[in-house]
């Protein structure tokens, strides 16, 4: 069995990670959206500037920016926290398991209210898929 210093530790580090994975994913998805809505303005600025009207989907590309996706990275997080927290739970001290517990049942919770509203996909529709139904 290991010891209680190096569990600890363990435990630590797999959050540490979760969090610092999760944010650099988060960091580069904002990055390339960015980039994205970037290059779509300096070809419309283009077009304009040759006297041209720019193609109507880059204004339909840059319409879309404000949709909402869904949760998934989220879930995927909170399942693998949750999943960590649970082996803790189960090899924890009985003395220390109450509190493994909690954050076990809370991010199991939150990992199926993320997969929930990812399924539901809620707000993750643009209006002209409404309009052709």
């Amino acid at each position: 069995m290991l010891s209680n210093g190096f569990e600890n530790w363990m435990v630590a580090l797999f959050i540490f990670g979760a969090v610092a994975i999760s944010m650099l994913g988060a960091g580069w998805s904002q990055w390339l959206e960015h980039k994205r809505r970037a290059q779509a303005m300096d070809i419309i600025k283009a077009a304009l500037e040759a006297g041209r009207e720019p193609p109507p989907i880059l204004y339909e590309q840059l319409g879309k920016t404000n949709t909402s996706k869904p949760p998934w990275s989220e879930f995927v997080v909170f399942t693998a926290l949750g999943f960590g927290f649970w082996i803790a739970y189960a090899t924890a001290d009985p003395d220390r398991q109450t509190a493994f517990l909690v954050i076990a049942s809370t991010m199991t919770v939150t990992a199926l209210g993320c997969l929930a509203l990812a399924l539901m996909n809620p707000g993750g529709g643009s209006k002209d898929s409404d309009d052709a139904a």
